[in-house]
């Protein structure tokens, strides 16, 4: 069955992409750029749980870059073009953690991610990074429209029995969730206790700190902590906008 999507990434990027579901669950994104004089073929995104049947990492979403071989770059078809004009393809494939999507950080970052100066029969190189970014933003997207998808316990299903796993990813996803909530609120509610103490311990200091002239107000202990607790506060601010955003997915 085919269906067809537009959506715009984080950057402000618009796309339109159309999908196609394989045999085993796998689902192909024909991806084109929407710009104002038109649109410009970009190229296919085949998405799919982990091919592992016991990941270490519950969850994580395999997106290949260009339809066909799931084993073999060389064999693939419509591979996408987001590079530069030396290096215009990137190649292979990549596993993303959805969860690795916050307010904080809206973009999954791709690491190492190849490039090729042509789409088969060419061995891979560093991309630039603006290719990196653009081809990050784009993923980012594609997996979020794939996780939006009515069918996706479907499909996690039989990509599941594929690789003879017990457990479809919808599953994997939902404890792998649940565990990070778990040791975010855990880590938010260790860095209040850490705040209340140093702020005990500098309400509780001699209002004169400075024992000598040599000791600047930087480097009192009043200062000192209260430079602690301040550093600390942020960090529980980022934890807790991760968590919001983890919350109300």
């Amino acid at each position: 069955m085919t269906a067809q999507t537009t959506f715009t990434t984080v950057t402000g990027a618009t796309y339109s992409a159309e999908s196609n579901i394989g045999e085993n669950g796998e689902v192909t994104y024909t991806v084109k750029r929407i710009v104002q004089e038109g649109v410009i073929p970009v190229g296919s995104f085949v998405i799919h749980p982990d091919y592992n049947a016991e990941p270490s990492v519950p969850g994580l979403v395999n997106v290949q870059f260009g339809a066909g071989s799931a084993d073999d770059r060389h064999q693939r078809t419509d591979v996408p073009t987001l590079g530069s004009a030396s290096v215009p393809f990137v190649v292979g494939h990549k596993k993303v953690n959805p969860l690795d999507i916050t307010a904080a950080s809206p973009i999954i970052w791709l690491p190492n991610l190849a490039g090729a100066q042509y789409a088969t029969g060419f061995n891979a190189v560093d991309p630039s990074q603006q290719t990196a970014m653009r081809t990050s933003d784009l993923v980012t997207a594609l997996v979020v429209e794939w996780m939006k998808r009515n069918d996706l316990a479907q499909l996690t299903a039989n990509y599941a029995k594929f690789i003879n796993s017990e457990s479809p990813w919808t599953e994997q996803h939902t404890k792998a969730k649940a565990d990070k909530i778990d040791k975010l609120k855990l880590d938010i509610l260790s860095i209040g206790e850490r705040i209340a103490d140093l702020t005990k311990e500098r309400d509780e200091l001699p209002e004169n700190g400075m024992t000598s002239p040599d000791v600047t107000p930087d480097m009192a202990p009043a200062a000192q902590l209260t430079g602690a607790i301040t550093a600390l506060n942020l960090k529980r601010a980022d934890l807790s906008a991760e968590l919001a955003t983890l919350t109300k997915a």
